[in-house]
């Protein structure tokens, strides 16, 4: 199955987790950027209001994909706006997805975002894995928001989530069902 993974990063921690996923299911990769440099203030609005920042626009021939898997930061506990735009300009193309998150985790997060993104999409994905920052450094870091984005996945500390990103990575490539 034809397989492509779109990703946006602000700060590298998804960035690193889409090329660990790339080498585990061999597939093209396709980074979204911005038109304009985000800050936190952009993000802020972009998350309360569910602004659609502009992206770069790309050459790719969507729909000779069957699936895709999205990952981008999860902000104020909606997808990164970029991801969103993205969603809303190819979601014709979209038949079969999953998304995973290198992100703060609250509880009841994960429904929020299967919801919001079967509202853009227009089909509910297939998987949803969070990778909780929380996990690595303990919850007395993650307790201030401002350390949860400052913070910066190591290798190391991405290796911690590797079973998580396999389970994912199988559900892809449709050696087991999703759990629910």
């Amino acid at each position: 199955m034809k397989t492509l993974i779109v990703y946006y990063s602000f700060t590298k921690n998804n960035d690193a987790l889409a090329k660990m996923i790339r080498a585990r299911l061999d597939c093209e990769m396709f980074k979204i950027e911005t038109l304009r440099r985000r800050t936190a203030f952009s993000i802020f609005l972009d998350a309360a209001f569910g602004r659609k920042p502009a992206i770069r626009k790309h050459n790719l021939a969507m729909d000779s994909y069957e699936q895709f898997v999205f990952i981008a930061p999860i902000w104020l506990g909606r997808i990164a706006g970029p991801l969103r735009t993205f969603l809303r300009e190819e979601n014709k193309n979209i038949k079969r997805y999953s998304f995973i998150s290198v992100c703060g985790g609250l509880t009841g997060q994960k429904e929020k975002i299967e919801d919001e993104l079967a509202s853009i999409v227009g089909i509910r994905p297939q998987n949803v894995c969070e990778l909780w920052v929380s996990e690595i450094v303990g919850e007395h870091v993650t307790k201030n928001a401002k350390n949860v984005s400052a913070y910066r996945i190591g290798p190391a500390e991405l290796e911690k989530f590797k079973a998580k990103i396999y389970e994912f990575c199988d559900v892809v490539e449709g050696e087991m069902a999703p759990q629910r």
